[in-house]
């Protein structure tokens, strides 16, 4: 299901099934770190970023905090415009590895550039809105 290199997941809160995030992986990246990490969705700022504490859930054996399941890239472009925003808090995390991930492996990638243009616009179109 890779569009360009990428796979997307849907992650759902275990305890209330609700959606948390949209996340992407690229399990061909050159660097193993790239094939190990696991991006997720920032609708109100438009870019993926590396998510330390989600790749970390990506990986576990149990004890998962999300289910993670593997969809296309249409159905990741309709879940992106319903993925919630997060605060500032919730971004400090996510900025601050404690594990996983060093803070230089923290990375990110514009939404145009992994879902394209029209997903781009309709979440900047959100962020206009609210």
């Amino acid at each position: 299901m890779p569009s360009h290199g990428w796979e997307f997941w849907r992650l759902v809160r275990i305890q209330d099934d609700s959606l948390a995030w949209l996340a992407a992986t690229k399990p061909t990246a050159r660097a193993t770190i790239d094939q190990h990490k696991v991006w997720t969705l920032i609708p109100n700022r438009s870019i993926f970023i590396a998510n330390w504490f989600v790749t970390e859930d990506h990986h576990r054996d149990s004890d998962f905090l999300w289910m993670h399941e593997n969809i296309d890239v249409a159905e990741a472009r309709r879940v992106a415009l319903e993925v919630p925003d997060i605060d500032a808090d919730e971004l400090q995390r996510i900025i601050s590895p404690t594990a996983e991930m060093t803070l230089e492996q923290i990375d990110r990638y514009p939404v145009v550039e992994v879902l394209g243009k029209r997903v781009a616009d309709a979440l900047a179109a959100r962020r206009h809105s609210s």
